[in-house]
């Protein structure tokens, strides 16, 4: 039977029962073993809550644990390479949060780390791990809606900047709409079309620190396909994660291309006719944890490892560019 995946967390992030306490708990052959945090108390509290056995006194310590396998790294967007590379070299596999880096250098410069290391690291894109994206993949691949014509989606959520400590609204710690909300609707397009864009447009408007509170892409494929992406945190935004994708004989419809477990139904119209396709109201974050246990224990490959997330951080650089943003990605901006 294969050894279980110990997995040490860095930090105390908000996500971190959702994305990984949590789902660790439901499925056999993982344990969330230790976790670190600059605040000592946030960390015992954490452990405390769900059973994790050991707080390290810091970063450094717990990813020299050898009894981790998997390291994952939740913590501000600025230091993902840094801590993931750290993670890499200490020889643990490494999970980390979307988006996977400040800009494609950094992707780079973790993937050769990945390589030297003989460890693998992977971007917890969880909406990927859930089947009804791969059902639509291959429902619109098969000709289900005739030639690809547009892509249509946005996430759209306020967030309130906390009077400035909410680190989605600082341009340091790699904040902005699109970076945080809108590498999804990116990640949607990508996918359906298969390729990168040839052609990228952009607008934003600002929040008064400088990044983007709303952005609008538009991404023009070699295909003729054309996406149109919007991400918006600005004050007052209700909730919204919709995913439309036309067709030249149909369209599909998603209520929730984020939340994919909440979305009651996929919404199909044929030039014939229209049916709603049931989704599993299982999380994506189950399905997440579940399909990287079993890729790490049978050295099976992620979907969102590899060229996944060169191919994401290249098309939010050129974005960024395009919106006369490219300074954000840089680091320490």
């Amino acid at each position: 039977m294969p050894s279980p995946i110990k997995i040490g967390c860095l930090g105390a992030a908000r996500i971190t029962p959702l994305a990984v306490l949590d789902p660790a708990k439901a499925i056999r052959g993982v344990e969330v073993s230790a976790i670190a945090a600059r605040d000592r108390s946030r960390a015992q509290q954490m452990a405390a809550a769900h059973g994790i056995a050991k707080v390290h006194d810091s970063y450094d310590a717990l990813i020299a644990d050898p009894d981790l396998t998997l390291i994952y790294n939740p913590l501000p967007i600025n230091l993902h390479a840094e801590w993931s590379i750290k993670a890499l070299k200490a020889g643990k596999h490494v999970l980390c949060e979307k988006p996977f880096a400040m800009n494609a250098g950094e992707v780079e410069a973790m993937q050769a780390a990945a390589k030297a290391s003989g460890r693998r690291i992977i971007e917890a894109f969880h909406h990927c791990y859930h089947p009804t994206f791969n059902e639509i993949l291959l429902f619109i691949r098969g000709g289900g809606i005739g030639d690809l014509k547009k892509v249509d989606c946005q996430f759209c959520i306020a967030i309130d900047d906390k009077g400035g400590k909410e680190i989605r609204h600082l341009p340091e710690t790699g904040g902005g709409a699109f970076m945080d909300l809108g590498c999804y609707p990116l990640s949607w397009a990508l996918a359906v079309c298969g390729a990168e864009p040839v052609a990228v447009e952009a607008s934003a408007t600002l929040t008064s620190r400088g990044v983007d509170e709303t952005l609008n892409a538009i991404l023009r494929f070699d295909t003729g396909v054309e996406a149109d992406l919007t991400a918006s945190m600005a004050p007052g935004r209700p909730y919204e994660a919709p995913l439309t994708i036309t067709g030249s004989k149909g369209t599909v419809h998603l209520l929730d291309a984020v939340q994919v477990h909440r979305a009651p139904f996929i919404r199909i119209q044929t030039e014939y006719e229209e049916w709603e396709w049931p989704v599993s109201p299982m999380l994506t974050y189950l399905h997440q944890m579940s399909t990287l246990v079993h890729g790490l224990q049978t050295e099976t490959p992620l979907p969102t490892e590899g060229d996944f997330p060169r191919q994401q951080q290249r098309t939010l650089d050129r974005i960024y560019q395009a919106a006369g943003l490219g300074h954000l990605r840089e680091n320490g901006a």
